[in-house]
């Protein structure tokens, strides 16, 4: 009897060294997020489409190609009554107000392409975090179920003994090893359950390597600098919104002319000089249904977009503070653990114990006072992790609507 009691008090003092740590000084899970930016594919390639949106800005000055001609009319004579021979170059440009139009698209669209790659980067961080809290969470709940399982496994022996000798029933027997199967299976659901987070976590990091958490002990997690998350989304709508409103503007530069310039000239033979010349021409839309009907749809989408961004914003109020209530909601848990639910599960298994030892409770209830015990120290546990995951959210804000 004394081992099973010393097992029941291993198992409190498992749990009982949870304190607040912060994050930033957690360098186990700053190197596996450095591992993660490094190699994350999706993450690259956000970052290169930044890149390219970059580089497309250079197009916005691209002009259209130039044409080189030539050509023999004999309607087209010169002083000495012979058909001239032109050679001649052509160039066609939008209105140069089209150009710094057309940038500041090329602009905005980079710009929303830069906040996308921040916030895919965010994001990125924030998965590694909560996978790892996750496996620090089963890691820290089977090594619990371990000592529960060597626990149990010594009441089913014991319960097997004393049926043996007849000290006990033959329910209690059975009810030591159904127990103790019980907790045996639980045990093995988590090593597949922390098998599948590793495989999670391999997934993010994308790196050849095998890396193990070392940390199996739960801990509140503080951050010392404001979270990004929250700015990273403003800015992105801010930066679609500038992209609209862009492409309203250069959709209002479409009904400007086109100019045109061209120089020619021409000889023919025996003619001894040449005769040069040269055309500048103006291109203006004959027809406006198209261009009306095109800025009304750059207008449409963007009072649409505008709309939805509206829809975001207050969306992203309400997640806000849905997870400032999940936050006071399991703090409350946590606080109520640490001012009397570890005090009380201590005293539950000091008084079953010795009341079971005494004979004034039976084998069920002395079971049913352990299980009350760890369900609270259990409840902290799942307490702490989803504590934990509602800051790591609010932090990096993980808005994904």
């Amino acid at each position: 009897m004394m081992k099973i009691y010393k097992l029941i008090i291993s198992i409190v003092i498992t749990l009982q060294s949870t304190v607040a740590y912060s994050q930033d000084n957690n360098t186990e899970l700053k190197g596996l997020v450095e591992i993660a930016l490094t190699n994350n594919k999706e993450l690259t390639s956000y970052q290169l489409q930044s890149e390219a949106s970059k580089a497309h800005m250079g197009t916005a000055f691209d002009f259209d190609k130039t044409t080189v001609y030539y050509g023999y009319d004999e309607n087209n004579y010169a002083p000495n009554d012979k058909a001239l021979r032109v050679f001649g170059i052509e160039q066609r440009f939008a209105f140069p107000t089209v150009y710094g139009a057309q940038r500041t698209v090329y602009k905005s669209q980079w710009e929303q392409n830069k906040a996308l790659y921040e916030i895919q980067k965010n994001k990125l961080i924030l998965d590694i975090s909560l996978v790892y809290e996750q496996i620090v969470y089963t890691q820290n709940k089977e090594r619990l179920y371990t000592q529960l399982d060597s626990l149990y496994s010594a009441f089913s022996k014991a319960g097997s003994r004393k049926f043996e000798l007849g000290e006990t029933n033959y329910l209690e027997k059975i009810t030591a090893e159904a127990k103790s199967k019980q907790v045996y299976t639980t045990l093995h659901q988590l090593k597949s359950q922390k098998q599948a987070l590793y495989e999670q976590l391999k997934a993010l990091l994308q790196s050849e390597e095998e890396y193990q958490v070392s940390t199996n002990q739960m801990s509140l997690v503080h951050i010392d600098h404001i979270g990004p998350g929250k700015g990273l989304q403003k800015r992105y709508l801010e930066t679609v919104s500038r992209t609209y409103s862009s492409l309203l503007k250069l959709q209002h530069q479409s009904w400007l002319p086109d100019l045109s310039v061209e120089l020619f000239t021409g000889t023919s033979k025996h003619l001894g000089y040449r005769q040069n010349g040269f055309q500048i021409g103006i291109a203006v839309p004959l027809f406006f249904s198209g261009n009306i009907s095109k800025r009304k749809t750059a207008k449409l989408e963007q009072e649409s977009w505008e709309a939805m961004r509206s829809h975001k914003e207050m969306q992203m109020e309400r997640f806000y503070l849905q997870k400032q209530a999940e936050l006071n909601q399991h703090k409350q848990m946590i606080d109520y653990y640490t001012d009397n639910g570890r005090v009380l599960s201590e005293e539950i298994i000091k008084t079953a114990d010795m009341s079971y030892r005494n004979g004034e409770i039976d084998f069920f209830q002395y079971i049913q006072s352990m299980e009350n015990a760890i369900s609270i120290e259990v409840g902290y546990l799942d307490n702490v992790l989803s504590y934990n995951k509602s800051y790591l959210e609010l932090h990096y804000f993980n808005f994904n609507q």
